[in-house]
């Protein structure tokens, strides 16, 4: 199980989702009990490789978040104010 944070220092719907969601216990708990691998891609300086992922799922801003999974590896992207619920949602569904 992967978690995919496309993100930026620059980015204040990132520095959101960082305060209220991703450093949430009760998700760093979730992701440790479902060994979901936190992967994290940072745009702060803009790269070809970063923009060529996010091109993929048509998106050509941030924050971009994916979740993978054995039963979904193109990943499910969710929207761009995370929630603790629809992370886990989409985990369970991706398992």
């Amino acid at each position: 199980l992967v978690f995919v944070d496309v993100t930026a220092d620059w980015c204040v719907t990132c520095k959101i989702n960082k305060v209220y969601t991703l450093n949430n216990k009760e998700i760093k708990t979730f992701f440790k009990e479902n060994n979901v691998n936190l992967i994290k891609a940072d745009w702060t300086n803009k790269n070809q490789e970063i923009q060529k992922y996010m091109k993929r799922f048509n998106k050509y801003g941030i924050p971009l978040n994916v979740v993978y999974g054995p039963k979904n590896k193109k990943g499910i992207v969710q929207s761009e104010l995370l929630s603790v619920k629809k992370i886990k949602q989409a985990v369970q569904k991706v398992k």
